[in-house]
């Protein structure tokens, strides 16, 4: 009797292996729902005082700054963070959760919630990053160019390092969230694929 070594090869055998069923419940689905309902509104709340910190840097810059180009940047960073405040909340959450009792309705709830985090990371780079870029750029274009009249342009070195790493590890971190969220979106197909 030959020997099949299809049969004995660990590739061969680890990919014939039955996958398990996604197991979610009903109430893990509410709880995971509720969450993400939390984690939702506290991105709305840190997006406003976002706004708020934007707002005021140029408010200050506006005041301190006697270029009429960098007060017209500032200005528009103003403008900017308001509308984003305007376009992002006009989908806000309500205020109270769903509370669903059937496995489908409580997927579709889960389904929503997933899509509003979505929604609010996709947007934070254009309506949120995207003022805080340019009031931030603003202010350190004016301090720049104080340095450089003074002499002191190698002192801010630190500075503006970290301000650089700060705006890659802002960038990098809502990425890898965008990319968290669509493998929930995939994940919750295969849910809704296995319940019908």
């Amino acid at each position: 009797m030959p020997n099949d070594s299809s049969t004995n090869d660990p590739k061969t055998i680890w990919q014939n292996q039955p996958t398990e069923p996604s197991k979610m419940t009903l109430v893990l689905i509410q709880q995971k729902t509720q969450q993400l309902h939390e984690k939702t509104r506290h991105e709305l709340f840190t997006g406003l005082a976002l706004s708020l910190f934007i707002a005021t840097i140029s408010a200050f810059g506006i005041w301190w700054v006697h270029g009429v180009a960098l007060r017209a940047v500032f200005a528009l960073a103003i403008v900017w963070t308001l509308a984003a405040q305007y376009f992002v909340n006009r989908k806000s959450l309500s205020d109270s959760a769903p509370s669903e009792v059937s496995l489908n309705t409580s997927l579709q709830s889960y389904r929503r919630e997933v899509e509003r985090q979505r929604y609010l990371s996709s947007r934070f780079l254009v309506w949120s990053f995207g003022p805080a870029v340019l009031a931030v750029g603003a202010l350190s274009a004016h301090l720049l160019a104080i340095a450089w009249t003074h002499g002191y342009l190698r002192n801010t070195v630190p500075f503006f390092t970290l301000l650089g790493l700060w705006f890659v590890g802002v960038f990098v971190i809502r990425m890898r969230q965008q990319r968290n969220l669509q493998r929930e979106i995939e994940q919750l197909n295969e849910v809704e694929r296995s319940n019908n």
